[in-house]
């Protein structure tokens, strides 16, 4: 279904894209589809539409599952840059937010959670965007659950130049009960990113996820 939207999305492309501009963005998303997570997708769905509608011509926006082994193409629902034209740029949202309510209906969960792999492809395909600010946005309750086949927990990950924003980062039960351990995967995280040479934040609501990245 993901290589169908990319497709889909790609019929929308028109010529006269125009030069990047020195001020774009490049936002990844990251959206967690795991069955500890995924019954958040709704709101998932709700805030990247959010964050296209923001985005301005020559923006580049691309959303990625993730699941069981995300170092792949395979969880990669669209990967997109803006035409350098409004009018263009418009037609362009307008195929993404078909394509994010398609995801949203019709995703399948997995049954684990690889977020290195997803960093680790993410921060790839940013590496080679000519943006001047480069963001990957987390949709995620934090918690790595890595499959037997697909152990990606020594991967390096280099994330200079690119900030990683967690949002909606759900608590568990066990965080009901024990508070510090929910500050604790957060730390964790910011030092994985940091040690990476990115930037760590933790956006607790949707409009401070937007002050972050607008």
């Amino acid at each position: 279904m993901m290589r169908w939207l990319a497709a889909a999305l790609s019929l929308v492309i028109l010529a006269g894209c125009g030069a990047i501009k020195s001020n774009s963005r490049a936002v990844f998303v990251l959206v967690d589809a795991s069955g500890s997570y995924a019954r958040t997708m709704e709101e998932s769905i709700t805030t990247s539409r959010l964050i296209v509608a923001k985005l301005n011509p020559n923006d580049s926006i691309a959303v990625a599952q993730i699941s069981s082994c995300s170092f792949s193409d395979d969880s990669v629902v669209f990967n997109q840059r803006l035409p350098g034209i409004p009018s263009q740029a418009s037609h362009m949202k307008q195929a993404i937010f078909g394509a994010l309510n398609a995801y949203g209906e019709g995703f399948k969960s997995s049954d684990f959670t690889d977020i290195h792999g997803a960093l680790r492809y993410a921060a790839n395909e940013l590496e080679a965007n000519r943006a001047t600010s480069r963001y990957v946005v987390v949709f995620s309750d934090m918690i790595e659950d890595l499959a037997p086949d697909c152990d990606t927990s020594e991967l390096s990950l280099d994330l200079a130049g690119i900030t990683v924003i967690a949002t909606n980062v759900t608590k568990t039960k066990a965080d009901s009960s024990n508070p510090d351990l929910y500050d604790e995967r957060l730390a964790t995280w910011e030092k994985i990113v940091t040690d990476a040479g990115g930037q760590w934040r933790h956006a607790k609501s949707r409009d401070q996820l937007l002050d972050e990245v607008f």
